[in-house]
């Protein structure tokens, strides 16, 4: 991954991007604005980014063998600019370096028994010959020997967890509500003792919005209403542990109706945190970056969604 970014100099005034550069430079990535062209020497290429606005600058990195990202913020059109990465805003820049990056590297025995089991459970599902059902059958057995003898785990409790779902596999969904009061986020403690934002799996009959009033009424006792989307991840990129399954995560703001707390099955506490203040995270759910997404989202109220 990067090391150093480089800004083209055009961007040395962006309000918003001058907002990141401090939370950039903290993760010790090295930051400079520069006037590229074909004579620009870059000694590091292989870990620079050069983040620019136009097609100009685009054919030079071509040229230098640079990476290149498009400030589509402040970029009028994509057309003929194909870029390593595009940024709608200033944040898609930190959500990309903060990503976990190849989650799945040197673990080919997890990514084979995930294909495995994909191709098996979307042949049982599909499948009319009943000889097909039972090579398919087979090889989800097999996946779930695979996970077994690499996770410890026994064989059928990696059944229950792993091959235990019918139908073409896709990500499960994640929503997590995000709710303010006086500059401070909303967590819940969890039976474990860390804390979250409220939030749970979607259930299958809720939409994404129903899901985010559930979860926020049983979690935390408060009524809300989703008013903005903050951001769209894929747990596997920013949460640990890595799960043998993908998972959506969905990030939305929230306003308060009315309600209060009262400890239940899931939760025993709810409390607002600052940002510098932040308790023990279960950070399977949220992560201090993800946290911090959310109240820049909170902040500004022209923003844009991030999304993986």
């Amino acid at each position: 991954m990067y090391k150093k970014l480089l800004f083209d100099q055009k961007l040395n005034s962006d309000t918003a991007l001058c907002e990141i550069l401090p939370l950039l430079r903290q993760k010790n990535y090295a930051v400079e604005f520069i006037n590229l062209d074909n004579d620009t020497q870059i000694t590091d290429k292989d870990t620079s980014l050069f983040i620019g606005t136009d097609l100009d600058k685009n054919i030079i990195c071509q040229k230098l063998k640079l990476d290149f990202g498009l400030a589509t913020w402040q970029c009028n059109s994509v057309k003929h600019i194909k870029a390593k990465y595009y940024f709608r805003q200033p944040y898609d820049i930190l959500n990309l370096l903060t990503s976990i990056e190849e989650p799945y590297k040197n673990m080919k025995w997890l990514t084979t028994a995930m294909e495995m089991q994909f191709i098996a459970q979307a042949g049982l599902a599909y499948t009319k010959d009943r000889f097909d059902h039972e090579r398919f059958t087979r090889l989800s057995e097999m996946a779930a020997e695979i996970m077994a003898e690499y996770t410890d785990l026994p064989k059928e409790k990696v059944q229950n967890l792993f091959c235990n779902e019918t139908g073409y596999q896709t990500p499960k969904l994640d929503t997590r509500s995000v709710i303010f009061k006086d500059d401070k986020i909303l967590l819940v403690k969890e039976i474990d003792g860390r804390w979250s934002m409220p939030g749970g799996w979607v259930d299958v009959n809720q939409s994404i919005c129903d899901n985010l009033i559930k979860e926020a009424r049983e979690e935390a006792g408060l009524n809300v209403v989703p008013t903005r989307l903050v951001a769209i991840h894929d747990r596997n990129r920013h949460n640990t542990p890595l799960y043998a399954y993908g998972i959506t995560k969905i990030f939305m703001l929230c306003e308060v109706v009315d309600g209060h707390f009262n400890p239940n099955i899931e939760t025993s506490e709810s409390a607002y945190f600052s940002l510098d203040n932040l308790p023990n995270l279960s950070v399977g759910k949220n992560t201090e970056e993800q946290i911090r997404l959310c109240f820049a989202a909170y902040k500004d109220k022209n923003w844009l969604p991030v999304i993986d």
